[in-house]
């Protein structure tokens, strides 16, 4: 994989990256964790160009119209997204909490 573009968040926590596969595919999520998306995804619930909505979802990310979740497990961060919604899941185990985040760290509300 090829980082092609890279994100720090402003107190360095988190590293959000757009790579490229040898096959071309383009993935975006944070760096260490598993969640991620990829940018045809991005296109097709767009109806944009790969590329624009690639640059749409970065931009919402970067500019708090959209925000991170974080999963913790006995205070160990254990998966990181990108989200637009709050949601306390029902299903999480006891010992599983969630927050979430603006992408310069002011918590949401």
């Amino acid at each position: 994989m090829e980082i092609i573009e890279e994100h720090r968040t402003p107190d360095g926590l988190f590293r959000f990256v757009v790579e490229r596969s040898e096959d071309g595919d383009l993935t975006l999520g944070f760096h260490g964790f598993a969640w991620h998306t990829h940018g045809d995804i991005l296109a097709a619930l767009s109806g944009l160009p790969e590329d624009a909505a690639i640059r749409n979802y970065v931009g919402a990310l970067l500019s708090g119209r959209s925000f991170i979740g974080i999963a913790r497990v006995a205070g160990e961060i254990r998966d990181v997204w990108v989200t637009n919604e709050v949601d306390d899941d029902k299903y999480k185990p006891d010992n599983e909490t969630l927050e979430f985040r603006y992408w310069d760290g002011r918590p949401v509300a």
